[in-house]
């Protein structure tokens, strides 16, 4: 800093503008100082939790749990000050991107893409109660649909106690509610772009899985989506990561790739490619064969086989084609007792997250 620099220059560089776009589609106005233009958003909202109408803010939501963290915020398990009831996922980003954000996670996107997807009650996409403000904190806080675990946390604690007897038909219904929700997002425009075990959640009473974390969604344009290095490397479909092979954009099968790929870790208990970097990756998923765990059924293996393709063109072409293949033809409608066994055991043994990790 030059020595002419003063305490009002530097008070100066550091005024906050934050602006959050209308999903109405109104037009807002860029803010000309350091306060919040915040359409739809403030310090309090009224929710509407199975069926009761309440009106909240940030200093009524009393944390119980650490649910899970990252580069981003935490979420918290967390319930409403004289409404012991009403229990929600309420997670915390800040305002300010972080300056390590490599996959360009932002608050104004996850809150824009959970108000538009998950108001719809549809079974397979995390649901959304409302968004707040925390002035004090400068941060955005989404109050969400609690589920017990992620995918990531479940696993590893399935491979832990050997519990995988049920895992076949487990992971034909993880395959068939997400590639669900993904078909919703398609039918709202809008591409996932971060599928991965962290980001599949799962409720036990019935067993059911959702799609979470919108934070780097894209819209599609007539199906295709351009930014190329948006997500979790080691999920990223080879031509998000080498432009060359996608000179037209990348769509959908790019989730049909980041979710076979989580189907196959969650199998084998690690990442084929935890280790590496994009260049890495690319250099070796050219020549790449996965190979299933024969522990899956035939068709099942197939299909995560067919997910992950290496040249886009040879993945399905549409989430129905998914849903009308021999694995999942093969699921039963109904939730076995086999399923719901497997769910509960394995979640009586996931440890809780200590409250200072």
């Amino acid at each position: 800093m030059s020595k002419g620099t003063t305490k009002r220059d530097r008070k100066e560089k550091f005024k906050i503008r934050v602006e959050f776009p209308d999903y109405t589609g109104e037009q807002v106005e860029a803010a000309t100082d350091n306060t919040y233009m915040l359409p739809d958003v403030g310090e309090e909202a009224t929710i509407n939790y199975d069926g009761k109408v309440v009106t909240i803010n940030v200093n009524m939501l009393n944390d119980i749990r650490k649910l899970g963290f990252g580069n981003y915020g935490s979420v918290m398990l967390a319930e409403v000050k004289d409404h012991p009831e009403i229990k929600m996922a309420v997670k915390r980003l800040g305002l300010i991107p972080s300056t390590n954000n490599l996959a360009d996670y932002t608050a104004t996107t996850d809150l824009k893409t959970i108000r538009a997807v998950g108001s719809c009650n549809f079974p397979h996409v995390i649901k959304f109660y409302a968004g707040l403000i925390d002035k004090r904190e400068s941060q955005v806080v989404i109050c969400m649909e609690a589920c017990e675990t992620s995918m990531e946390k479940f696993y590893t604690t399935m491979h832990k106690i050997k519990e995988t007897k049920h895992l076949d038909i487990l992971l034909k219904r993880m395959i068939n509610h997400i590639v669900d929700a993904l078909q919703f997002l398609k039918s709202k425009g809008i591409l996932h772009r971060d599928v991965k075990p962290s980001n599949i959640l799962v409720k036990q009473n019935p067993v059911i899985f959702k799609i979470c974390d919108f934070g780097i969604s894209g819209q599609l344009t007539n199906s295709v989506a351009h930014t190329m290095m948006k997500g979790t490397q080691v999920y990223l479909a080879p031509e998000r990561i080498d432009a060359a092979q996608a000179p037209e954009g990348y769509g959908i099968r790019s989730d049909m790739w980041a979710l076979g790929l989580s189907t196959l870790e969650i199998t084998a208990g690690q990442h084929p490619f935890a280790k590496m970097n994009a260049i890495g990756i690319m250099s070796t998923i050219m020549t790449w064969m996965p190979e299933p765990p024969t522990i899956l059924s035939t068709e099942l293996q197939q299909l995560i086989i067919c997910l992950l393709r290496i040249k886009q063109a040879e993945r399905p072409a549409t989430y129905d084609e998914i849903q009308a293949s021999p694995a999942m033809k093969s699921l039963p409608v109904d939730i076995t007792n086999g399923e719901s066994e497997m769910v509960k055991s394995v979640l009586a043994n996931i440890p809780v997250i200590p409250e200072d990790y």
